[in-house]
């Protein structure tokens, strides 16, 4: 399309703008011209003597004056592009002839409009054009302008744009008038599971409106980070109308649901083994659902979780999630320093609220109810911590404007999320605490090379945690080549930072070198720098019809040696 109206520019200049050449030559027929004695220029008053004159290349002094030299120096003249009309005589002179170029310039610019697609700032692009005010129009430049003109509409406000319309009256008025090219249809292939109406809700366009060429990717950058398609590309046609096209959406699909079982060991955990049964996109409707089994030495759990990302036309999504744990809890007297074993059952629920704020902006209101009871297992009896019943309510703002759903090269993602605990409805502890998370993506080589950061932090801002709720790091998301929630990496605050390179293997294999950082610690403690554990490692991630499953191994730091763990999950990292 971009090709095809170049040409209908270049065309509207030949008919609209450039006066069909009318040149002349007076001399009696039959008659030898003669040697040229004189070359004389008339009829121009801005354009600089000169400058016609170096454009007079075959006619010169001293030989003998031929018609078609003549001719050919009145087309050199005209292609300056300064004047509306270029004639010649050739006149008796002294041992000779004088040949009189007659110029008619084209008339002094006065203003420069434009008219034809609204809300356009043209001003912008009228000060880097050519033709400007207080100068003789000059055809080239203008042309030159107008092969520019659409190709800066198109690039800084995504209008697909030709010129309809070009006037220039004798005052300098240049009235450019251009049209809009609209969307005659809308086709979307390739979607076998997905229903019409999920694609259609993320389009934030529609038939008969114009062509917006960064709004119609935007949309599209909207359906990839769904998850659902591998690959999605646009195309244009070229109807019998100019200014109108069909639009096809063309996508490739991925496996969206997954049935998943593995086993894994922790330090914390022990071995666990865990199945995993999931639909990112049920029954094609967009919704997720997810359901999650785990059973091992030291802990069994089982999780629900639906999400419905539009439970209103405006964007209002609901997340519900059910789950019931058991597992076994360490916990140290920080004045004695006894150890504790307990068996920790946690039964609970959440129920969240998401709207949109601006494209990549949402907010989300939680609350969630969850009871936990402790039995003692070994060690000192009187460090079992007390059973709790939480009750809060969690508001949070994210903000994602990465690339790509499970390899982003470029962009960043934000989070914070306040909680806050209350003794409404049973609930055992009054407290806030905050949880800020950034993460940036950098490609640093083409084709996938990519170096990706995050750093989160948490506080608790006043009140008393329990200890199920105090902050917990560790295991697979955030200090790999330690245990989950381990006595040292569990307090009021916490602050941990990962980097990653990632890097391709081959197609739908990608490898990570990373290094992990963090440590947990109460409130009033303060945090030492000298307390960061650290460690680093390998892993691999995996896209499969499953999903993209990650596998890592990170070498953490305890007693001064170095000790390794392998961690397997969905997803990345972050």
């Amino acid at each position: 399309m971009r090709q095809r109206s170049a040409r209908v520019v270049l065309a509207l200049m030949v008919l609209g703008l450039l006066v069909s050449m009318n040149s002349a030559l007076a001399y009696a027929q039959g008659q030898e011209l003669g040697i040229v004695r004189l070359i004389t220029i008339e009829g121009n008053r801005f354009v600089d003597t000169e400058t016609i004159r170096a454009a007079i290349l075959k006619t010169r002094l001293g030989e003998e004056a031929v018609e078609q030299k003549i001719i050919d120096d009145i087309r050199a003249i005209y292609d300056l592009g300064f004047f509306e009309d270029v004639q010649a005589t050739v006149d008796p002179a002294l041992g000779g002839v004088e040949v009189v170029f007659v110029v008619v310039e084209n008339p002094v610019v006065r203003e420069v409009t434009f008219s034809g697609v609204p809300g356009v700032p043209f001003g912008d692009y009228a000060k880097q054009m050519k033709t400007q005010p207080g100068f003789v129009l000059n055809a080239h430049d203008l042309w030159e302008d107008l092969e520019g003109l659409w190709e800066w509409v198109l690039e800084e406000h995504g209008y697909l744009v030709r010129v309809s319309s070009l006037s220039a009256d004798t005052d300098g008025h240049v009235l450019i008038e251009l049209a809009q090219t609209t969307l005659k249809d809308i086709v979307i292939t390739g979607n076998e599971k997905t229903k019409d109406f999920v694609i259609e809700r993320e389009l934030s366009f529609d038939v008969g409106e114009p062509v917006n060429i960064n709004e119609i990717d935007q949309s599209l950058r909207r359906l990839l980070m769904l998850g659902f398609f591998d690959e999605i590309s646009r195309e244009f046609s070229q109807e019998d109308d100019p200014d109108q096209t069909v639009l096809t959406i063309n996508l490739k699909e991925r496996k969206t649901g997954a049935a998943t079982f593995g086993v894994g060991y922790s330090t914390t955990d022990g071995l666990v083994g865990f199945l995993q049964v999931s639909d990112e996109n049920l029954f094609g409707r967009g919704q997720r659902i997810q359901g999650t089994a785990s059973l091992g030495q030291k802990v069994t759990s089982y999780e629900l979780d639906f999400y419905e990302p539009y439970l209103t036309k405006s964007g209002i999504s609901l997340g519900t999630g059910l789950h019931r744990k058991v597992d076994t809890v360490k916990t140290v007297d920080s004045d004695t320093e006894k150890e504790t074993e307990s068996e920790r059952t946690s039964i609970g629920g959440s129920l969240t609220l998401g709207k949109p704020l601006t494209e990549f902006t949402r907010a989300r209101l939680t609350f969630k109810m969850e009871n936990n009871t402790y039995e003692y297992k070994s060690g000192w009896e009187d460090g079992v911590p007390d059973d709790s019943k939480t009750r809060t309510i969690g508001i949070g703002v994210n903000t994602n404007t990465v690339d790509h759903p499970f390899f982003p090269t470029e962009g960043y993602k934000n989070d914070a999320y306040l909680e806050l605990g209350t003794t409404l409805f049973g609930g055992s502890a009054a407290y806030g605490k905050l949880r800020v998370e950034h993460s940036r993506f950098f490609e640093v080589k083409d084709g996938g090379y990519v170096l990706a950061l995050r750093g989160a932090a948490g506080r608790l801002l006043g009140g008393t945690l329990p200890d199920a709720d105090k902050f917990r790091i560790g295991g697979a998301d955030s200090l790999r080549g330690y245990g989950y929630g381990d006595p040292d990496l569990k307090g009021d605050n916490m602050f941990f930072f990962n980097a990653e390179f990632r890097f391709p293997i081959v197609e739908k294999i990608q490898g990570v070198v990373f290094t992990d950082w963090g440590t947990a610690w109460e409130d009033g403690d303060g945090l030492d720098l000298k307390d960061l554990k650290n460690s680093f490692g390998v892993g691999v991630r995996l896209d499969t019809p499953l999903g993209l499953l990650r596998l890592d191994y990170g070498l953490g730091k305890v007693d001064d040696t170095r000790k390794g763990q392998f961690y397997f999950g969905i997803g990345q990292a972050f």
